[in-house]
């Protein structure tokens, strides 16, 4: 197809769809993924923005375009990276985060990585695979012949090799990931979209799209070769650990097994995408083309505290502004999403997070009812949740915490079909400062016609004091404040921020009035305090010192200071920390 179809007014804006667009996750907006993938939708400049993590990647790609396509070494590569876009890169036009030097360190390891388990899988498989240069897209015109009808397009995101297997000419797809490669199981649909791209799609025209990126970007369709090798007999797709080298084959068959694999598990995923849905606000909202003018997007100029807009549009949770606070360094790699080293996580963060898992499963079941003490792990002293196990004393610490957290169910004495919300997403577009301000509640609940946000957290330390005082130890609390001030959450006569507070010998309930102007302003001047800081922050500089010792990111910082022992518990000075571990990353798919 040529990239010139046009009508009247231009380029006709084409249906482009991603294989992940085939399956959902949990928090995710249906409207956005018929908006991501309908260019005749939203405004086009959210879709040049990245999010952190796929930057991350694009970074990477641009570095192994360098070493796969340009012939330089890997030092010399990471040492002077190009652009993300050029030939071979991920998308045109997609963009990589600054090079800082956590960022930079990582790419070296991830790239080593990568190309290791390729050489590996090569001298196994004795062959050489050689890297396609362009990628491959299915592209075509479901209503070819009506006047203004739309250009549609299937493509995949990673890396391709052509290579020949005995007499079977094969295609193969390598997707690199941050986490091991087994780590997370894919949708059937993504591979079965995946692998259909490549059974039956058509390379790019890599060098067109780099002259002109932008207009690719905004919906024109992609540029074919004219000539390029025939189809496949084989494709193969493969993800490719950039941690641990590690691969997992997602897809290996024939060309015509592909089609059919497409037909029964990725087709309808595309098209549910292209239905849409009822908006939800949450993570897409960061670089939805709707949003403007999205009427379920709560607007909250201010809240954050900044008036200026001349920094990059992101997200910031009170999990981001307390990483900052304690490292600018730490907050930027946790945002770019960059594997972090579980075996750091101090023993205080692994109870609460192992606690608060539990409870959020036992809240979810189908009818509604509230926890008992028959609602305990079978084995009090060996148990384990959101992949954290605990053994010995402190699972028995964890489990005397359920025991009395049911006591204090949020959800005894509800009525039957009332509004439920477990472990929910809150989100507020703060116009002032251009960022998606997110949150999250353990549960949200309607309670006599007003909603009531409670956070669950493990005692440790001195006894959290009443009111306003709360405030600067578990920020937190403070942005839930400022959500029913600035009307993200709707507030009733009866509406309360609530802390649940959990011992082995008992559990607490604190409340706080969100309508309380004494609440309200300590709640302003927690959040502002923490928000701008992050906000002004441009280089995300290391702080070493005491926030090394129990710093997932390490790995990642040249600037670590070594002296402090790594397996320490939370560090003293971080009032609250344990009550509060939660972070951006727990907002992430």
């Amino acid at each position: 197809m040529p990239d010139h179809a046009t009508d009247d007014h231009g380029p006709v804006p084409v249906v482009r769809l991603f294989s992940d667009a085939a399956a959902t996750a949990r928090g995710d907006c249906p409207e956005h993924r018929r908006i991501r993938a309908d260019h005749a939708l939203g405004g086009e400049g959210p879709r040049v923005r990245a999010s952190p993590p796929d930057a991350s990647l694009a970074f990477l790609d641009a570095v192994l375009d360098l070493v796969e396509h340009r012939g330089r070494t890997l030092g010399d590569a990471c040492a002077r990276p190009a652009p993300p876009g050029g030939p071979g890169g991920g998308l045109p036009g997609a963009r990589a985060a600054p090079p800082h030097t956590g960022l930079l360190a990582w790419v070296r390891h991830a790239a080593r990585s990568y190309l290791d388990a390729l050489a590996r899988d090569d001298e196994r498989d004795g062959l050489r695979r050689a890297p396609a240069p362009d990628f491959w897209v299915r592209q075509y015109m479901p209503d070819r012949g009506t006047p203004n009808s739309r250009p549609y397009e299937v493509c995949a995101r990673g890396r391709g090799y052509t290579y020949l297997s005995g007499a079977d000419r094969v295609r193969e797809l390598r997707i690199p990931v941050m986490g091991a490669a087994g780590e997370r199981e894919p949708a059937r649909a993504e591979a079965a979209v995946a692998a259909y791209v490549l059974a039956t799609g058509t390379q790019v025209d890599r060098d067109a799209c780099a002259a002109r990126p932008r207009r690719y970007l905004e919906g024109a369709p992609y540029p074919m070769r004219a000539r390029g090798p025939g189809p496949p007999d084989r494709v193969r797709v493969v993800r490719v650990s950039c941690l641990d080298s590690s691969t997992a084959v997602l897809y290996d068959g024939s060309a015509a097994d592909a089609e059919e694999a497409f037909a029964s598990a990725g087709r309808e995923g595309l098209r549910s995408a292209l239905a849409g849905g009822a908006r939800s606000p949450g993570r897409d909202c960061l670089s939805c083309g709707a949003r403007p003018g999205c009427g379920r997007l709560p607007r909250a100029p201010g809240l954050l505290g900044v008036r200026d807009r001349s920094r990059p549009r992101r997200s910031w949770s009170v999990g981001l502004g307390l990483h900052h606070r304690d490292c600018p360094a730490r907050a930027y790699l946790h945002s770019l999403g960059l594997p972090a080293d579980g075996d750091r996580e101090p023993a205080g963060a692994r109870l609460d997070r192992a606690v608060r898992a539990w409870l959020a499963r036992l809240h979810a079941r189908l009818p509604r009812r509230p926890c008992t003490p028959d609602d305990l792990p079978p084995d009090h002293g060996s148990w384990s949740a959101a992949g954290r196990g605990l053994e010995g004393g402190q699972a028995h610490r964890g489990a005397a915490m359920i025991a009395a957290h049911s006591e204090v169910c949020p959800l005894r004495g509800l009525p039957s079909g009332g509004h439920v919300r477990i472990d929910h997403t809150l989100a507020a577009d703060d116009t002032l400062a251009d960022v998606l301000v997110l949150a999250r509640a353990d549960v949200l609940h309607h309670r006599g016609g007003s909603w009531i946000y409670r956070a669950v957290g493990t005692a440790a330390g001195t006894p959290l004091p009443d009111g306003p005082r709360l405030l600067p130890l578990e920020p937190g609390l403070a942005l839930a404040v400022l959500f029913f001030s600035c009307g993200a959450l709707p507030q009733g006569p009866g509406s309360a921020v609530e802390l649940e507070v959990l011992a082995p010998d008992g559990a607490r309930v604190i409340s706080l009035d969100p309508a309380e102007a004494r609440v309200r302003a300590e709640a302003r001047r927690v959040v502002h305090a923490l928000a701008g800081p992050w906000h002004r922050d441009p280089s995300h500089p290391p702080a070493p010192g005491r926030a090394c010792r129990d710093c997932p990111y390490r790995r990642w910082c040249p600037d670590t200071d070594d002296r402090w022992d790594p397996t320490g518990g939370t560090r003293p000075g971080s009032p609250g920390q344990a009550l509060d571990p939660r972070s951006e990353a727990s907002e992430n798919r």
